[in-house]
């Protein structure tokens, strides 16, 4: 009897980690054949070792894996604050070439399972997809959350129209990273994401009983501040370190070009913004510059209630 349980046991944990291995590999987009089975591999351990994490609640083990420190650093950050596990066990998906100087590929649309712990008061999408980035010699590079598939191409074609498609997904990219370092509470990316003399408009709702016919009537107020960068991190570090867990996500993208300055480009979006103690929905209007293409900067960041008109490019003057 003790065999069998023992039997019973073993199979288990096999079946367990068998469940936990995750295939991959592309159906097109790579020419060159040793480099995608180099990527497919990458991808194969880096999606297993996230499952295996998950399941064992421990760090996500990167030994194995060719990535880079930020790429790690980023996934080990987001890790810190919510787990997930991948949807599938065998993946077929398509290699995307990346634009720009640095170029490299793009493996887009991972779906993930979000499992966050009982204590950090997660209370965003269950199921969400990852993209995962690797350079010309397939090495993975980055890791984010995406945005939904409808929006992405929405964007993409008004570029293609406009002739700036690869600066449209360097925009989408760094507008995700933003999101990202909310929720990952990361304040190096935001001490280097501001230029320095940033104008940063911030607004918060509360609740006002105010006198009508009927009654005392509960009523919204917005209270906005204008500050410095200085000032928006030094409460933006304290916000990070009373919330145990922040999520914060765009959608709804809208991405004007400055039209005599092409370098500047405005982008309106909505935030959704969710902490165990304060929620709340509004319109955020960022103003980015992309002069050097490498480290482009937020020149402008308001916040505003969905109630009232956004602000836009005109509204600002620029450099």
């Amino acid at each position: 009897m003790k065999k069998i349980f023992c039997l019973l046991v073993g199979l288990l944990v096999l079946t367990a980690a068998h469940a936990q291995k995750v295939s991959f590999e592309f159906s097109d987009g790579i020419d060159d054949g040793s480099l995608k089975t180099k990527m497919e591999q990458q991808m194969s351990s880096l999606l297993t070792a996230i499952n295996e994490a998950n399941t064992s609640n421990n760090d996500i083990n990167f030994s194995g894996v060719d990535i880079t420190d930020d790429a790690s650093a980023s996934l080990t950050m987001t890790w810190e604050q919510v787990h997930f596990s991948i949807e599938d066990d065998d993946i077929v998906d398509y290699c995307v070439s990346l634009p720009g100087k640095s170029g490299g590929f793009r493996v887009q649309n991972v779906g993930v399972i979000m499992n966050p712990k009982a204590e950090s008061g997660y209370d965003g999408e269950k199921r969400r997809e990852i993209y995962i980035d690797f350079d010309k010699g397939g090495k993975v590079v980055d890791f984010n959350f995406t945005i939904g598939m409808n929006m992405y191409t929405e964007i993409l074609k008004k570029g293609e129209e406009l002739g700036d498609l690869d600066r449209r997904m360097q925009i989408i990219d760094w507008c995700e990273h933003f999101a990202k370092a909310y929720c990952d509470k990361n304040m190096k990316f935001m001490q280097t994401i501001f230029s320095d003399d940033a104008i940063i408009i911030t607004g918060k709702l509360t609740m006002q009983r105010v006198p009508t016919d009927m009654g005392i009537k509960d009523q919204a107020k917005v209270k906005y501040v204008q500050q410095t960068k200085t000032q928006y991190l030094s409460n933006l570090s304290r916000v990070f370190k009373s919330n145990s867990y922040i999520n914060v996500k765009f959608d709804d993208y809208k991405v004007i070009r400055h039209g005599a300055k092409p370098n500047y480009y405005g982008v309106t979006l909505r935030q959704k913004w969710h902490t165990a103690r304060y929620s709340d929905e509004g319109i955020l209007f960022l103003i980015w510059d992309f002069s050097d293409e490498d480290a482009p900067r937020i020149l402008v960041r308001t916040w505003q209630p969905t109630t009232e008109k956004a602000f836009k490019l005109g509204d600002f003057k620029l450099p």
